[in-house]
């Protein structure tokens, strides 16, 4: 051996001469010490000099493992660092003179992971010749395998101790775990079992050591891999010692599932009962680890012995429960067979069940036809947990999967809604009810689910299959007991109520003779042969008023209708339906002749015998004649208001488009009157100017039309004597038809005025003129009429009430189809052809009178002729104020004028009349703009502001700068006037305008 030593050192070390020489110093004793070990069965080294250096024998080399012979010769600690802590003072004091001896000394070795190791050994001084301490001997012997029997043997019986002195499932779970992993010095250990289809492991609860979290619940074992997954169910212990190197959990979501449990390194051993996977003891640590076969029988001697003491604490569990079940439903038997009504067997069966298995929540919940809703009438709550009783709720929120287990009539166990697969997506459900646990037993009747027994809790709970059975017991018995209750009820209610039902039978064919004899309705029965079996008085009443007779009993129908054939053929026809077994209902007029008409809903029925014959028929009717005729009238009134919708949104937008011409036509008709009056250009530019001055006013004439068929003219209504005004508008209109037409006036003495627009009033009946005028192309008769709706028989019901004058227009032309008059105030609509006519003429009459407070109303018949009437309110004024105007007190045009617009051309030809006048003009571009210049000192004599402007309004412009400034003249100019949108004090000019009537507004009296 020491040659061998010598070989090693020279091949290993450089320092071999300078430990030869060291040795050699040190004398013939520690050469000799050397030669000693080398040759020495058992474990031997020493360590040299002040670094430690070690020199072993051959039966050390098994202890060194991989470190040999890279560790001959090297100094102790850098061989074995993770034992300096505890064997370094022991070296150093051999090296003191002090000899030491260890027995089953525990240290952690790196083989190559950190492992425990059990020695025995002594350590020696060595002296040299000189008697001077130059190495330290050590006798060692590893005891490991030894210590670590002893130490299992001693867990073991330990372990088995602790069993035997609880009786409790959860206590030897609980127990079992806290021991391996105490023992073993892991992470996590656990214990759980598998449901039937050996994928979904639950462990209640688990040991830690403190490093990691606990990872209770239910987990999918799929998530680690198919190769696990099959390993485990194939009752193979699963050893790995790295997850991050093990191939069988190389896929990245096997990796996430480790990772997530926080561990490199597991070992489960699966419990195979009857060929089937069942249950696992897992033993987690969150640093990789090689495990020993020690180790691992020792995990397999746990998981054997902790099902031993679970079956067998289960066996005792079982025999204590059954002997409790049996006491529980022999008291269930005892306190329900008294009772009568399903309702207290419910409740009664509820709190029992309850109070039995100390849970939160029993009730029965019955399921409706359609089997979609569960009602609950009362249940049972310990108060921890709300009642449900009074409600009915949709069962599609527990889950379709859980719905098909319950209507396949088997239990349903939820240990934890939120961990088990078939609930959790549904889990929101049964939170709304408090509901975190339950058992559900379903009760079928004839394959259909008709009710549940339900048991809930609050928190997670591993329902035993004792309490599984009870619940299935006592809903399968209770349910016996509901039903046999619910039928001696109903024998006993028919048996109570029968004598009294046959009364009630008797009585109620008395009402309903009595009804048939006093109802409105007409109610009639005939045989085969046609002959009446009864007919009330209603139905009596109803022939002779369509008739005029009255049948009888016994009386054929035929012979009664001789008198008018097709009635009776009508009649035998559609009796002759109910006759042959048809029921229907028919809607039908009868009557004929002087007598009255009236209008019927009909409902026929056979009568049948005993074997299903047709024996005769009925007839109960419905008078509905005036309910058509309400219909009618009602189909009118909703034509009527489409019309008027449809009107009333064609003049709006109407009156928007003229609006925008007038603003277009203000700086033209300004501009050619400025033209004209300055009579720029020669003779041939000035009939050009006068052409297009034409042109614009017939526009403007357009426009006013269609303002007033839009009902948003500006009207200066006032008090306007109708008589006056025809006989001043005959000769014009005379002159206008023509001499083929005889104008005829009709004019009642001492009429009140009216609140008009005189001069749009004229330009009205001028056009209703023209209009029949063109109705007689051969000539004919136009009368004009005006006359107070006192002297008239009918006015229109659409008025009003009050005082009106009715202006009417006739004619003896051509007429109008009811198409056309449906459509005459439409516009633009004209029977006269293309570029003959407007269209615009009746819709401006129309909405002439509307916007005045009246009416329009045209009467018309083809061949016949057309009248017209205007209805016209009566003014509260009086005439004498148009007739005797206050004095004109012409105001003075000259000072500054401030003008606001938001249209240029407008402003610009504005500007120019004014300066005209006399004014020195200011211009502003919207009332905003105008305020600011106020602000700065402008003090303005003269206003003149457009109405629509974008922010304010020129009537807001207008109020403010009269509050601050009484003496500033205002003048309110817009394209139509709004009612609601301008002040009617305020003075105002129509667009378009010329310099004349802007002069005429500006010197009105104040």
């Amino acid at each position: 051996m020491r040659e061998i030593l010598e070989r090693l050192l020279r091949e290993q070390h450089e320092t071999y001469e300078d430990l030869k020489q060291y040795i050699a110093k040190q004398g013939n004793r520690l050469s000799s010490v050397i030669d000693t070990i080398a040759d020495a069965p058992f474990p031997m080294f020493i360590v040299i000099g002040a670094d430690r250096r070690l020199i072993y024998n051959e039966a050390y080399v098994p202890i060194l493992g991989s470190r040999h012979p890279f560790a001959l010769g090297r100094p102790f600690f850098e061989v074995w660092p993770e034992v300096t802590e505890h064997v370094a003072p022991v070296i150093d004091d051999a090296f003191l003179g002090k000899s030491t001896l260890f027995q089953d000394m525990k240290a952690m070795l790196n083989r190559p992971t950190l492992q425990p190791a059990w020695f025995t050994f002594s350590y020696s001084p060595i002296r040299d010749e000189d008697g001077n301490i130059a190495a330290a001997l050590c006798v060692c012997s590893e005891t490991t395998e030894a210590v670590t029997a002893r130490l299992r043997q001693a867990f073991l019986m330990d372990l088995q101790t602790a069993f035997h002195n609880t009786g409790d499932a959860s206590e030897i779970i609980e127990i079992a775990q806290g021991a391996i992993g105490s023992h073993l010095g892991v992470s996590r250990v656990g214990y759980g079992w598998v449901d039937d289809s050996e994928r979904y492991f639950t462990t209640p609860s688990n040991w830690t050591d403190g490093t990691v979290e606990r990872q209770s619940g239910t987990h999918d074992l799929a998530a680690f891999g198919p190769a696990v997954l099959a390993a485990l169910r194939g009752g193979v212990s699963l050893v790995i010692c790295d997850s991050f190197t093990d191939a069988r959990v190389s896929d990245p979501q096997s990796a996430l599932a480790f990772q997530a449990l926080q561990i490199r390194s597991v070992v489960t051993v699966s419990l195979i009962r009857s060929g089937r996977f069942v249950a696992a003891l897992y033993v987690h640590n969150k640093e990789p680890r090689d495990w020993t076969e020690q180790e691992l029988a020792l995990i397999r001697e746990v998981a054997d012995r902790t099902w031993s003491a679970l079956e067998r604490a289960y066996a005792q569990a079982n025999l204590h429960a059954l002997a409790q079940r049996q006491s529980f439903l022999l008291t269930l038997s005892d306190q329900l067979r008294p009772l009568s009504s399903a309702e207290e067997i419910k409740q009664v069966s509820a709190q029992l069940l309850g109070e039995f298995l100390s849970v939160g929540r029993v009730g029965y919940g019955e399921i409706d036809a359609s089997q979609e809703y569960v009602t609950v009438e009362r249940d049972w709550s310990n108060g921890e947990m709300p009642s449900l009783g009074g409600e009915t709720r949709r069962l599609e929120i527990f889950g379709p999967a859980i719905i098909a287990v319950l209507k396949g009539g088997r239990m349903l166990r939820l240990d934890s809604v939120y961990d088990n697969p078939v609930s959790v997506a549904y889990a929101d459900g049964y939170a709304s009810i408090g509901t975190r646990s339950l058992l559900v037993a379903p009760l079928l009747k004839e394959d259909r689910l008709v009710a549940i027994l339900y048991v809930h809790e609050g928190e997670p709970r591993r329902w035993t299959d004792e309490e599984v059975a009870i619940a299935s017991e006592v809903a399968d018995r209770t349910w016996a007991l509901i039903e046999r209750a619910r039928a001696e009820s109903a024998l006993r209610a028919v048996n109570a109520t029968l004598e009294e039902r046959v009364n009630q039978s008797l009585a109620e064919r008395r009402i309903y003779a009595s009804i048939v004899e006093d109802t409105d309705s007409p109610i009639q029965m005939i045989d085969r042969n046609y002959r009446f079996l009864g007919v009330n008085p209603a139905a009596k009443a109803d022939y002779e008023r369509v008739f005029g007779i009255r049948p009888h009993t016994g009386q054929s129908l035929l012979e009664l209708l001789s008198h008018v054939p097709p009635q009776r053929d009508g009649a035998k026809a559609v009796w002759d339906r109910a006759l042959a077994g048809e029921a229907f209902d028919q809607t039908g007029w009868w009557g004929e002749g002087d007598v009255e008409r009236r209008a019927y809903e009909m409902r026929f029925r056979p009568v049948l015998a005993e074997d299903g014959t047709v024996g005769g028929a009925y007839l109960i009717g419905r008078d509905i004649t005036e309910l058509l005729k309400e219909q009618e009238r009602l189909s009118l009134a909703e034509e009527q208001l489409r019309q008027a919708q449809k009107l009333e949104a064609i003049g709006q937008l109407t009156g928007g488009v003229a609006h925008d011409f007038n603003n277009l036509l203000t700086p033209i008709i300004g501009s050619l009157d400025i033209l004209q009056r300055k009579q720029l250009g020669g003779e041939r530019e000035q009939r050009m100017v006068a052409g297009a001055a034409q042109a614009a006013e017939r526009a403007r004439l357009l426009v006013q039309r269609l303002l007033a068929f839009a009902r948003r003219q500006p009207l200066q209504a006032t008090a306007v004597d109708v008589r006056e005004l025809v006989h001043e508008m005959a000769g014009l209109i005379s002159s206008t038809t023509g001499p083929q037409i005889h104008i005829a006036v009709d004019v009642w003495e001492h009429l009140p005025p009216v609140l008009a627009d005189r001069n749009q009033l004229e330009m009205a009946l001028l056009n209703l003129a023209v209009n029949a005028r063109d109705a007689m192309p051969d000539g004919g008769t136009l009368r004009i009429t005006a006359q107070a709706s006192s002297g008239r028989e009918t006015r229109p019901s659409e008025l009003a009430k009050g005082d009106y004058i009715c202006l009417s227009v006739s004619d003896t032309g051509s007429g109008m189809d009811d198409q056309t008059l449906k459509r005459a105030t439409e516009p633009f609509f004209s029977t006269k052809g293309l570029g003959k006519g407007t269209g615009l003429g009746l819709s401006m009459v129309h909405g002439l009178a509307l916007q005045s407070g009246g009416m329009l109303t045209i009467k018309s018949r083809e061949g016949v002729g057309t009248n017209v009437e205007i209805w016209l309110p009566v003014s509260s004024g009086s005439l004498y104020d148009m007739e005797h105007p206050p004095t004109v007190a012409t105001t003075a045009l000259s000072g500054v004028a401030l003008l606001v617009d938001d249209e240029g051309l407008v402003r610009l030809s504005t500007a120019e009349m004014l300066r005209e006048l006399g004014y020195d003009v200011i211009e502003a571009e919207s009332a905003e703009d105008a305020l600011k210049l106020l602000g700065h000192g402008l003090t303005p004599r003269l206003l003149v502001t457009d109405h629509l402007m974008p922010g304010m309004t020129g009537t807001e412009l207008a109020r403010s700068i009269i509050a601050a400034r009484p003496d500033v003249q205002v003048l309110v100019v817009s394209g139509y006037s709004d009612v609601e949108d301008v002040a009617p004090d305020l003075p105002r000019l129509t667009k378009p305008f010329r310099r004349e009537d802007l002069v005429n507004m500006l010197t009105k009296p104040s």
